[in-house]
């Protein structure tokens, strides 16, 4: 019966010096354990700044990106609702016209409109943007002509041209 006991001192005698020699480690390692520790909770306060200062930031940009958007809509659809203006005075002012004509002419500003607006690309969206306004001004030019007195035409002759052009 001696031998159970024989075995319970040797584990307990092995793990008291495993303790020990930890309480020893820890003793002599302590000040660099306190270093560390302090180092992290250093580093994690520094971290919930940063994180905290972000989040403000993408919060401002959210702002002011939603701000930008509501005015880009509105600005794009004051653009729109002058091109519905535009076709009314086409269809008053050419009353031989037919509508299907001028819903074509409205389509085709329309579409250059939306091109122009929603090129991803900084050079071609002025590019369009011009292309759009050359569209307008000949519009214009048309719808001017029949104000000058000049004799009514059936037409828009050189908005139709225009259009003719680019599909060229």
């Amino acid at each position: 019966m001696a031998f159970p006991e024989n075995i319970g001192q040797f584990f307990s005698r092995l793990i008291n010096s495993f303790r020990g020699e930890s309480a020893a480690w820890r003793r002599e390692h302590q000040p660099e354990l306190d270093r560390q520790r302090e180092e992290r909770l250093v580093t994690a306060s520094e971290l919930k700044n940063r994180l905290e200062l972000m989040e403000i930031r993408f919060r401002e940009e959210c702002r002011r990106t939603r701000m930008e958007e509501e005015r880009q809509t509105e600005q794009f659809a004051e653009f729109l609702a002058s091109i519905d203006e535009m076709k009314a005075n086409m269809l008053d002012y050419y009353a031989t016209m037919p509508k299907p004509l001028a819903l074509m002419i409205h389509h085709h500003a329309a579409e250059l409109l939306k091109e122009a607006w929603h090129s991803p690309d900084a050079r071609q969206r002025v590019e369009k943007q011009a292309r759009f306004t050359r569209f307008m001004l000949t519009v214009t030019e048309d719808l001017a002509a029949l104000g000058d007195g000049q004799t009514a035409k059936a037409l828009p002759e050189k908005t139709i041209a225009f259009i003719q052009d680019e599909a060229e």
